[in-house]
């Protein structure tokens, strides 16, 4: 039985030497599920970094070739104990989605920028494993659900399982809790799928456009909330990109820097909530098609999208049915069960 779980763990932070912490490490996994595989080495802590106390607005880098040989694929936990996560804003491209009970998750797209430490990493879910495929990427998780898992066979994904297969291509943080400190870098996945001969491809490009006309729209919400977990999810125009919140907060990375956005896009997909062994798991259609709101440069468009198979990418429609015009840059994509989560009152 494929499981994924893991067991809390106390790590002494007055350990003086590197050697005690990963032989401690070490005990207290052999105590505890013995189903589980070891869990990856425990890095030691890094040096922060100095930090401003005045940073710049954010804005879009300016990219010229990509860092990377090919798309890299990671699945990013969302939780709020996972907060502030590392690497998003170096990621093209974040889908969030959905994973149960009000909490979402995201896949980040890495290819123009390396990063040097993204996570917390976590477990896969079927639908994102379908846009994974839709990449032809590998796809970096710590395990996941069994159907995810079960298709992580079928669709032959390029597969980087911290549990699993692919343990040296991850690390934990020391200074954080389990489950949310596993960690990655987009030259740890390097290693890892040129070790098991993944082919890396270039993801394909959105149409690229200059301007557009829809209506003014600089501020949008999108609200995830669940029963007792409130999530909301806010976005801001502010000349340049989009700036994030989350609950009226700036989201903010580890290293301070504010997540921002070129493009936002918002689309609707069939959304169910199911409890399978005792466990509430949510359902998404990402395999099919329907409407999209894109937020560019402070306006709004309507529009579509349509992913015909597993192995297609996902398609981004304006109103005429022909391929949407994005500002080159960074996307978000917002996947929510309807309009109703859409708020562009504040």
């Amino acid at each position: 039985m494929r499981i994924n779980m893991y067991t809390n763990m106390n790590i002494n932070k007055k350990a003086k030497a590197v050697p005690a912490l990963l032989a401690l490490a070490a005990i207290l996994l052999l105590a505890g599920c013995g189903r589980e595989k070891p869990s990856a080495p425990v890095a030691p802590p890094e040096t922060p970094k100095l930090q401003s106390e005045k940073q710049n607005p954010p804005s879009s880098p300016k990219i010229s070739e990509p860092a990377l040989p090919g798309a890299l694929l990671v699945m990013v936990d969302n939780y709020h104990a996972a907060r502030p996560q590392s690497g998003l804003d170096k990621a093209d491209t974040v889908y969030e989605i959905m994973a149960e009970g009000g909490i979402t998750r995201f896949m980040a797209v890495f290819y123009r920028r390396q990063a040097e430490k993204i996570g917390p990493v976590r477990s896969a879910r079927y639908y994102f494993v379908q846009l994974a495929k839709g990449y032809d990427a590998p796809l970096a998780h710590a395990g996941g659900s069994e159907d995810a898992l079960d298709m992580i066979a079928k669709l032959r994904i390029k597969d980087l399982d911290e549990i699993y297969n692919a343990g040296e291509c991850f690390w934990r943080d020391a200074n954080r809790k389990m489950p949310h400190n596993l960690y990655t870098s987009s030259g740890r996945l390097l290693e890892g799928a040129k070790a098991r001969g993944y082919e890396l491809k270039t993801p394909q490009a959105l149409t690229a456009g200059n301007s557009w006309t829809g209506a003014i729209q600089q501020k949008l919400a999108v609200d995830y909330s669940n029963g007792g977990y409130k999530y909301r999810v806010s976005w801001e125009f502010n000349g340049s990109v989009y700036e994030r919140k989350i609950n009226g907060q700036p989201h903010v990375t580890a290293d301070n820097v504010t997540l921002a956005a070129d493009n936002v896009i918002v689309i609707t997909a069939k959304t169910q909530t199911i409890i399978k062994d005792k466990t509430v798991l949510s359902e998404i259609a990402i395999i099919g098609g329907g409407e999209a709101r894109f937020f560019i440069d402070g306006r709004m468009m309507k529009g579509s999208w349509v992913k015909k198979s597993a192995a297609a990418p996902v398609e981004f429609l304006d109103e005429t049915g022909a391929p949407m015009k994005f500002k080159p840059g960074s996307v978000w994509v917002q996947v929510v069960p309807g309009w109703e989560s859409l708020d562009l009152g504040r």
